[in-house]
């Protein structure tokens, strides 16, 4: 497609869409086209409110558009595999929300069978800030990392919530619970430290649940060869931290604002609409010694979109995202598989 403007198409008015149709307007590289709901009402009050030139009552008119080259899926797990194996079969380019269900490995199949690209909607990894870290660890700038602790963590708002109110801690809509939800994010930091080598076992060594028995808090230990571990917790039960850290022989790098790069301001528009930052993180020496790197603040949207057009525009398929995002499934599978069998250890 050279260098024309990718159009996107988006299936669902979710609260996420909100927050991404923004990055899409701001990349350099995408335009949104079309955004679609099961109701055609609700489909053009949203397009009037986010700046969406045309409005679908079904998703099956957006995916007929043939002036659309890509889809954002922000549907609900259950929902969502059925969507991507229909946009692929469309010849959309694929664009999906985390965390997945039960069968995903078939929907990505079936992308690769028809040629499409799949990334799943982890931002972080798009950053400024991320790409520069990457490079200090494949420079071997803080040695092999050895160790990883990571967390992603904020406090219920109240009590119908927690009981079962939000998606999060409903297993009918997101059968992993907050762990599914949060849970995500530092498996995904501990996979990239370890450029996605998975681990050998795992292990949740403790799970709280709601009375609707889904999980609201939990944490696990990961095992990697050569004595290499991890360690993790996530949930709604704790204040907010949103951070890991990457241990090396040498050194370490530590970030304390990770999912969404607000800092520790207790400012949570970071994920609700259009924000910059992710403009530092720490490097550590082997005696202790802690050094503040600045880098290029950047919406973690706008970067993942510029990405993703970048890759459609270039008429090849990147393999690397969608074996990313099957390494964190497969991660996370697992962890959930000894969550629900009284935290017994599984090996991948």
């Amino acid at each position: 497609m050279e260098n024309r403007t990718i159009r996107w198409g988006i299936l669902s008015t979710a609260e996420i869409a909100t927050k991404v149709v923004a990055g899409m307007h701001d990349a350099r590289n995408a335009e949104v086209a079309a955004v679609a709901s099961r109701s055609l009402e609700k489909a053009e009050a949203w397009a009037a409110a986010h700046e969406v030139p045309r409005a679908y009552g079904s998703y099956d008119e957006l995916l007929a558009d043939d002036s659309i080259d890509a889809v954002y899926i922000p549907l609900p797990s259950a929902l969502r595999n059925e969507w991507i194996k229909k946009a692929a079969r469309a010849g959309k380019h694929v664009y999906a929300e985390k965390p997945f269900a039960d069968g995903i490995e078939e929907a990505i199949q079936v992308c690769q069978e028809q040629g499409v690209q799949f990334m799943d909607g982890t931002m972080w990894v798009h950053s400024t800030r991320t790409h520069e870290m990457e490079q200090r660890i494949a420079a071997g700038d803080i040695g092999a990392v050895q160790r990883v602790t990571a967390a992603f963590s904020f406090k219920y708002p109240d009590k119908a919530w927690y009981e079962g109110g939000n998606g999060r801690t409903d297993k009918t809509r997101e059968p992993m619970g907050c762990f599914g939800d949060q849970g995500w994010y530092p498996i995904g930091a501990i996979l990239w430290s370890y450029n996605y080598a998975l681990p050998e076992r795992v292990q949740m060594t403790f799970v709280s649940k709601n009375s609707v028995d889904t999980i609201v808090h939990c944490g696990g230990t990961l095992w990697f060869s050569d004595g290499r571990m991890a360690t993790f917790d996530s949930g709604c039960e704790l204040p907010h931290r949103s951070q890991f850290e990457a241990v090396g022989e040498t050194g370490l790098i530590r970030v304390d604002d990770h999912v969404a790069g607000q800092g520790r301001s207790g400012d949570f528009s970071a994920y609700e609409g259009a924000y910059t930052g992710s403009g530092h993180y720490f490097l550590g020496d082997v005696m202790g010694k802690d050094v503040e790197v600045k880098v290029e603040p950047c919406d973690h949207v706008v970067k993942l979109v510029e990405a993703y057009s970048g890759i459609v525009q270039s008429g090849e398929v990147d393999p690397q995202w969608p074996d990313r995002s099957l390494a964190c499934h497969t991660v996370m599978a697992a962890l959930f598989e000894s969550a629900e069998t009284g935290g017994g250890m599984v090996e991948l």
